[in-house]
């Protein structure tokens, strides 16, 4: 385990897939090895018999002209002759034009003027005997193995008797032992030669995916030192290559997020020095007696303290919320009463601008919390308020169907461009990038909005109004 530890990983896939072939190709030999030692005897045997027709011929022959086996009984050395002579004619090369002359039995033995040699045992006789109808043997009466290969013979259809074949006899255990270690070299050569194959396969599986492999390494590394920029060339559509988008998309997001840092830094810094000059410049002159202290200049100062400290809550706020210790209280609420109330708050700041508010208030219940809510329509409101001409339109609307409902903002001229839609909800984003504090805020009003939405499982999109100017759309789940 030690070592599998240290390994690479295209190591460890090529030790594995080798591993797994050498076993396969020793489970492969010990099978084929079983399969064939029980198979190739019976097989053997009845290839054999097969053989043994003429054989078969000519004890029927006998059979008939004695009536019987008892001349065989009483001398089983003469079907021990028979049976060697006629295996020995089966395994000599024949000529091409005639057939040897078949023995027969009233021919007299070949050992007829001699002294016939001894009796052998039944079992020497190349596995060859007789059997009676019954399966008996006819020389010693045993019943026969069962591993045993019959040929039956027949006298006028019926049978008198049967032609056995031994598999286990010695000559017969010798050829299938030299062709069972013929078989076993050639498989053993077989396995070998497909072993070296698959593991030189595997050696090239392994060197393709340690390829693949170390541009992601690569990669990984160079983000983990700081280096965003850095990108895996694709190469193909397989799960290496929906890795390398990841990774690449990962960089991407990581670049885009340290440019927002940055920025943000940049912004901030802004944005808290001017309110922080304005009051320095301001109480130095009037603490160097060029300006005389009066109540304009009290209430000048009061604005940017009042600016500098909603700009400190709102970045506390989001900060909150990025750390998800923003606070809410859930309940169930009427969203038509909740956004009624915060119009109504606003209404004189609206007509100070002459801007018409068109709003049906319709009966809605949702999931919410009823103070974040009300700072999300207010922040909206403020929006509208800051960029919409004089003697505009504010339309609100409120869609609900099945499993949500929709509050559709929309104001009146002017618009944004099309590529800032997206940038809206961005922190301490401005369309107007002269950053002019007169008509721009702190660019951090609809960056609480999209927090606050996110809070309550609601998407917030922006698109451009039918009345000329933004549109906002913010669907809510619906309570069941």
């Amino acid at each position: 385990m030690w070592v599998l530890r240290h390994l690479k990983l295209h190591s460890k896939l090529f030790l594995f897939i080798s591993i797994a072939n050498l076993l396969l190709a020793c489970i492969l030999y010990w099978f084929n090895n079983l399969n064939f030692s029980a198979g190739f005897s019976d097989y053997l045997g009845q290839q054999f018999l097969a053989k043994q027709q003429d054989l078969a011929s000519n004890l029927v022959q006998h059979y008939q002209h004695h009536q019987g086996w008892q001349d065989l009984q009483d001398n089983p050395v003469l079907f021990s002759q028979l049976a060697r002579q006629y295996n020995e004619q089966l395994h000599q090369p024949q000529p091409r034009f005639h057939q040897p002359p078949k023995p027969h039995f009233d021919q007299p033995p070949p050992f007829a003027n001699d002294r016939p040699p001894p009796q052998q045992p039944h079992d020497d006789w190349f596995g060859l005997s007789i059997l009676t109808p019954q399966k008996r043997n006819l020389f010693t009466g045993r019943p026969i193995p069962k591993e045993a290969a019959l040929l039956p013979l027949y006298d006028q259809q019926q049978l008198i008797g049967y032609l056995s074949y031994l598999p286990q006899h010695e000559q017969s255990q010798q050829l299938n032992q030299a062709f069972k270690q013929q078989q076993q070299q050639s498989f053993i050569i077989s396995s070998v030669s497909l072993l070296v194959i698959s593991i030189l396969i595997a050696w090239l599986i392994a060197q393709w995916l340690n390829k693949r492999l170390l541009p992601l390494n690569q990669a990984t590394k160079a983000l983990s030192a700081g280096d965003y920029h850095y990108r895996i060339p694709l190469q193909s559509e397989d799960e290496l290559d929906e890795l390398a988008k990841a990774i690449n998309q990962l960089a991407a997001d990581l670049a885009h997020s340290l440019r927002s840092r940055q920025q943000w830094i940049i912004d901030i810094s802004h944005e808290l020095r001017t309110p922080l000059t304005i009051l320095s410049g301001e109480l130095a002159a009037l603490q160097e007696g060029i300006r005389p202290l009066s109540m304009q200049q009290i209430e000048s100062l009061w604005q940017e303290i009042k600016r500098l400290s909603r700009l400190v809550d709102d970045l506390h706020l989001l900060s909150q919320a990025d750390a998800g210790s923003l606070s809410y209280h859930w309940q169930t609420l009427d969203l038509s009463e909740c956004l009624e109330h915060v119009l109504f708050n606003v209404d004189l700041e609206f007509a100070k601008k002459n801007i018409d508010i068109i709003f049906q208030p319709s009966p809605v219940c949702i999931e919410g919390d009823h103070q974040r809510l009300q700072q999300l329509w207010l922040n909206l409101a403020q929006n509208t308020l800051r960029y919409t001409d004089v003697n505009g339109t504010l339309k609100i609307d409120i869609v609900s169907n099945d499993d949500s409902v929709t509050v559709i903002w929309q104001d009146s001229a002017p618009s944004v461009p099309d590529a800032d839609l997206e940038r809206l909800t961005e922190r301490l984003f401005r369309v107007d990038s002269s950053r002019h504090r007169q008509t721009g805020g702190s660019g951090l009003g609809l960056s609480i909005v999209k927090a606050i939405a996110d809070a309550h499982h609601a998407s917030l999109t922006a698109s451009h109004s039918e009345l000329g100017g933004l549109c906002w759309h913010i669907s809510f789940p619906k309570q069941p």
